[in-house]
């Protein structure tokens, strides 16, 4: 199936086909590895590591592929890094600024973070802990070129799509490309070849760029890292415009809300330890299971429940899952602006736009039009499918208590491409849950953990991810507070029941 997957890396997403109709038929992922090469390059890997050709000062000032380069720093090894050529640079007419991280013993690797949010500027590549959103650091360590970008533009805040296409088109998609193209040029540059190896990873919004990597610039991939992804941005977009004519409950009544429902189905996995593993055997409903000292009303105990019912059309079609039993506190909040956001400044370009007209089956063909078929912001099925196909890697993991994107419509929406793509998806694909943790982090569950480092070793050595270890961390991010394993969806981690709770050895990863 490997000579089926021949996209041209600059190839227009419009030449595939748009999502279909989104099946619920759960599809197994199994634990066990396909057989095509995954490398876009002929020359072997070395086992020595190439140093530089060039110094690191005598990059400043150059042009490569329509970037300028602005500054450079060579950074001494540390005890926690090694030593490696900072660059930073800014596609030229744009305020798309890219920063790169060059080791000076370099394995042939790269790497690429993806941001958050809006974007609008470039994430941390060197986190102080490694985790699901960000490896950065465990990328650098292992002899690897690191790149982060800001998306293709310098306001966080969204506002500066307000007709502005260009930037959008590069919000979208297209800066992924652009950065890659500037990365390659660089690596021939500095080190006199090309990268061998070449991942992606990141969350949220960067989790949506993990799979757009894959799907539309998949000859540029070997494997991308997706947290927290959405393959549906279009219906995410009508959930949180949905929000806006909630009357959603305070931030301590929603704290109150995720505490009510630990305490019905924290059990659920055989451990009492404040984190629902079992989240899929949870019944919880907010109109009825929430104490009356909370002092919901009718009409708050009914807006959670909105937000935790899938959103549908008039024909019943679900056109987003609803989400779990995390803590709303902090993301509540955002649900409208983010929604009212992007359909005041991407979809409809009209900052006046009222959202008291929304209005779900009047709109969201709206939505879908601009978002997916005229920027084509979410990953493609068919060229995902592609991707899994030439035998690359895709992993995806998601917190079971987001409150910000469902992992229920990730899950949903993953089975579309696992369908597409046949046996090629347990061959070439994880799906994690992460039981507890929030959008990218937080949570009462265990949600340090590195994916990069597997994923590495799978494309690389050919040995399979099956469970991983996560931690959870005290407040000062240096201590253990418990490990769980991270489990492969459906499974799930069940306490033994007997061993300290605390620890994932006393866990397995159970569908039941």
């Amino acid at each position: 199936m490997c000579s089926l997957f021949k996209r041209n890396s600059k190839e227009s997403p419009s030449s595939h086909t748009p999502l279909k109709k989104l099946t619920i038929a759960l599809v197994p992922l199994l634990t066990f590895l396909g057989g095509c090469a995954t490398s876009d390059t002929t020359t072997p890997i070395t086992a020595a590591a190439v140093t530089p050709v060039i110094s690191c000062d005598s990059l400043a000032g150059k042009q490569l592929e329509n970037v300028t380069i602005t500054s450079v720093s060579a950074i001494p090894a540390t005890a926690s890094l090694p030593g490696h050529c900072q660059v930073l640079a800014t596609e030229n007419g744009t305020e798309h600024d890219i920063k790169v991280l060059l080791p000076n013993d370099w394995f042939e690797r790269y790497y690429q973070q993806g941001g958050g949010g809006f974007d609008g500027e470039i994430p941390d590549l060197t986190p102080a802990v490694v985790t699901g959103p960000n490896a950065g650091t465990a990328a650098l360590k292992a002899g690897t070129i690191v790149l982060g970008n800001n998306g293709g533009h310098r306001d966080p805040s969204g506002a500066v799509f307000l007709n502005n296409p260009s930037v959008v088109e590069r919000y979208a998609h297209t800066a992924i490309s652009k950065a890659r193209d500037f990365a390659d040029a660089l690596a021939r540059t500095y080190y006199g070849k090309l990268p061998h190896y070449s991942y992606y990873e990141g969350c949220s919004n960067g989790g949506r760029g993990a799979l757009n990597a894959a799907s539309k610039y998949g000859t540029r991939f070997d494997a991308v890292i997706a947290g927290a992804a959405t393959l549906n941005l279009h219906g995410q977009i009508t959930h949180w415009t949905r929000a806006a004519a909630l009357a959603l409950p305070t931030p301590t009544q929603l704290k109150a809300v995720a505490a009510a429902a630990i305490a019905k189905c924290d059990a659920l996995d055989q451990a009492s330890d404040g984190v629902i593993s079992n989240w899929q055997a949870c019944n919880f409903d907010p109109s009825t299971d929430v104490p009356a000292s909370v002092g919901l009303t009718t009409a708050e105990a009914a807006a959670v429940k909105t937000l935790m019912t899938d959103s549908t059309l008039s024909d019943g079609s679900t056109i987003y899952s609803g989400f779990s039993f995390g803590d709303m506190s902090y993301w509540g909040p955002a649900y409208a602006k983010l929604g009212i956001g992007h359909m005041r400044n991407i979809v409809l370009n009209n900052p006046a736009w009222d959202p008291a007209t929304f209005n779900i089956n009047n709109d969201f063909p709206t939505i879908v039009n601009v978002i997916q078929n005229k920027y084509h912001f979410s990953a493609e099925a068919n060229g995902l499918a592609q991707f899994l196909q030439a035998g690359k890697k895709i992993v995806i993991w998601h917190g079971s208590d987001d409150a910000l994107l469902s992992q229920k419509d990730t899950i949903r929406t993953w089975q579309e491409v696992a369908s597409a793509a046949g046996t090629a998806a347990s061959q070439n694909s994880r799906l994690y849950i992460a039981p507890g943790v929030n959008h990218c982090g937080g949570g009462p569950g265990a949600e340090t953990f590195d994916l990069f480092t597997p994923t590495m070793n799978w494309v690389e050595k050919g040995t399979s991810p099956g469970p991983v270890t996560a931690r959870k961390l005290d407040t000062t991010q240096t201590g253990t507070l418990f490990t769980r394993p991270l489990c492969v969806h459906p499974s799930f981690p069940k306490y033994k029941g007997s061993g300290d709770i605390n620890d994932a050895a006393n866990y397995t990863c159970s569908a039941s």
